[in-house]
C-alpha cells in the first residue's frame, strides 16, 4: 500500500515527485509516455520560457532542494555564464532539459506505463495499468493537457491541418505554400517568427479572434497575482466573481510576450522598407474561423469578422491551430469525478487541491492544472507549482511540513489601509481586481 500515487508525469506531477523526495511518504508516478516530454512539437529555436526559471519543481518552496534549476546550472557548468547573460529568463529547451535531469534523478517515477482505471476500495484506491496494478492510499491526478481543435477542422487533421502542437513533428512548409496560422497568442507567434527565418519563400496568413497581438501583461505589480496569498483570497471568492477576475486577468498568463512582439514587428517593417510584405504576409484581427473544406488539393477557410459580421474565404495550402489547450479528462478520470461536489459544472476543491465529494471516499484525490476558475490562472501556469505541491504534501501527512516561506507581498498593504472611502476602481487599473481580493 502506497501512500500516494500521481498520475501523469508533466512539470507538476514531476515538482511533487521532487518535493515528496524527503518526506517519509511513499510514493509512486506513472506515466504513459517512454520518457518525459514537454509540448516537444513546440520547442523551436527562440521559444523562451514565459516566467522565472526559479519557478522551477522546487526552489519557491524549498531552495535548498538538489533538484533546483540553479543546481541544475551548476552540474552542468553553466551556472555563472547564465547569472553573466543580460537577461534571467531561459529558453524552452533548456528548460525541459532541466526538467528531464530531474526526472532522471527521482525513483520513484514509471514510465512506459499507462493507467487504465482507478477505482476505490476500502482502503484507498486501485490503480491499474497495461502492466500491473497498484494500491494508494491517495491519488493526484496530473494528466495534462490536450490540444483544442476547432469543431470545424476536427475530422481534417493530417499533414497539411494540424495543431501547433504538432508544429515540429511536420513537414515543414514547401517553397511558394500559403500557410494559415489560426490564433493570436504565443504558440501563433512563436511559429510566425520560426517561418519568416526559414529560407523559404512561403507566404503567411495570420488570423486572431483578438483585436490586436496583445503583450502579456507583465509588469511588477500585475505579477503580484502570481504569489500565494493572493491564490489562497481568490480561491475564498464567489465562483461568478472569480470567473469575471480569471477573463479580466487574461492576458497575465495567455499573451504574447513584449520581446517576441517588437521582433515580430522588426521583422515585418523590414520586409516593408524590401517591398516584400505585402505578398508574403497578411495579419486578419477580429476574426474567426468558421469553417475548412478541401479546394482542388488545397484548402478554402471561411472566416466571419466579430465586429463587421461579413464573411470572406481563402485559399491555402497549410493550416496550423494555435487554438491554445484545454484540460484531458481520459474515462478513468470522469468515472472517478462522478461523485464529486459540482460547481456550475466544475468540481468543489479545496484549498489543498483536493475534490470534494457528496459521498464517502476512501482518501483524498486532487486535481492538478485543472482549476482555473477554482484556485486561479495561477493553478494552470508553472508560478506556484511548488507551492501547490507543498500544499498537496502537507495535506498528505497531517501536518505543515512544508512551510509557507513566501515574501509578505507589497499590495498586502491594502489589508492595513483604510479604503472604506475607495471605489473598486479608484487603485490603479492593473491591480484592480488585486485590490478587491486584498
Amino acid at each position: 500500500m502506497l501512500d500516494v500515487i500521481g498520475i501523469g508525469i508533466g512539470p507538476f506531477n514531476l515538482s511533487l515527485a521532487a518535493l515528496i523526495e524527503p518526506t517519509p511518504l511513499r510514493a509512486r508516478f506513472l506515466e504513459k509516455c517512454e520518457g518525459f516530454c514537454w509540448h516537444p512539437g513546440l520547442a523551436l529555436p527562440n521559444s523562451r520560457l514565459q516566467v522565472s526559471p526559479l519557478k522551477d519543481c522546487v526552489t519557491l518552496v524549498d531552495p535548498t532542494s538538489p533538484y533546483s534549476f540553479l543546481n541544475y546550472l551548476a552540474r552542468h557548468g553553466r551556472l555563472y555564464s547564465f547569472v553573466n547573460k543580460r537577461n534571467a529568463s531561459t529558453s524552452r529547451r533548456e528548460f525541459t532539459d532541466y526538467y528531464r535531469w530531474v526526472a532522471r534523478r527521482l525513483g520513484t517515477l514509471r514510465f512506459a506505463e499507462e493507467v487504465v482505471d482507478v477505482a476505490p476500495f476500502s482502503d484507498g484506491y486501485r490503480v491499474n495499468t497495461t502492466t500491473t496494478t497498484y494500491l494508494a492510499r491517495a491519488v493526484v491526478i496530473g494528466v495534462g493537457v490536450e490540444p483544442k481543435i476547432p469543431e470545424c477542422a476536427r475530422a481534417l487533421i493530417g499533414n497539411t491541418v494540424y495543431h501547433a502542437a504538432d508544429y515540429l513533428e511536420r513537414n515543414p512548409p514547401y517553397v511558394g505554400e500559403h500557410v494559415l496560422v489560426v490564433g493570436g497568442g504565443q504558440s501563433g507567434a512563436e511559429i510566425v517568427e520560426h517561418m519568416f527565418n526559414r529560407p523559404l519563400a512561403t507566404r503567411i496568413t495570420w488570423v486572431t479572434s483578438r483585436t490586436n497581438l496583445f503583450a502579456m501583461d507583465d509588469n511588477s505589480f500585475v505579477n503580484e497575482a502570481y504569489m500565494p496569498g493572493y491564490s489562497r483570497r481568490f480561491h475564498a471568492l464567489p465562483l461568478q466573481q472569480r470567473r469575471a477576475i480569471v477573463e479580466h486577468e487574461k492576458l497575465t498568463s495567455d499573451g504574447i510576450s513584449a520581446e517576441l512582439c517588437n521582433r515580430l514587428y522588426d521583422m515585418l517593417y523590414e520586409r516593408s522598407v524590401e517591398g516584400t510584405l505585402v505578398d508574403s504576409f497578411r495579419l486578419l484581427s477580429s476574426v474567426v474561423l468558421k469553417d475548412i473544406t478541401s479546394h482542388n488539393k488545397r484548402w478554402r477557410v471561411d472566416l466571419n469578422g466579430i465586429t463587421t459580421q461579413r464573411d470572406h474565404s481563402i485559399i491555402v495550402d497549410r493550416i496550423v491551430l494555435a487554438t491554445g489547450f484545454q484540460p484531458r479528462t481520459p474515462p478513468f478520470l470522469q468515472t472517478l469525478l462522478g461523485g464529486a461536489r459540482m460547481e456550475d459544472g466544475l468540481p468543489v476543491l479545496g484549498p489543498d487541491y483536493a475534490v470534494r465529494f457528496d459521498q464517502h471516499m476512501p482518501g483524498p484525490v486532487f486535481l492538478q492544472n485543472q482549476s482555473r476558475l477554482q484556485h486561479g490562472l495561477q493553478s494552470v501556469n508553472l508560478s506556484l507549482v511548488a507551492y501547490r505541491n507543498s500544499l498537496i504534501i502537507n495535506s498528505l501527512l497531517g501536518q505543515s511540513f512544508y512551510l509557507d516561506t513566501s515574501d509578505r507581498q507589497i499590495l498586502d498593504s491594502y489589508d492595513n489601509s483604510d479604503t472604506s472611502e475607495l471605489g473598486a476602481l479608484d487603485v490603479m487599473p492593473s491591480t484592480q481586481h488585486m485590490a478587491a481580493i486584498t
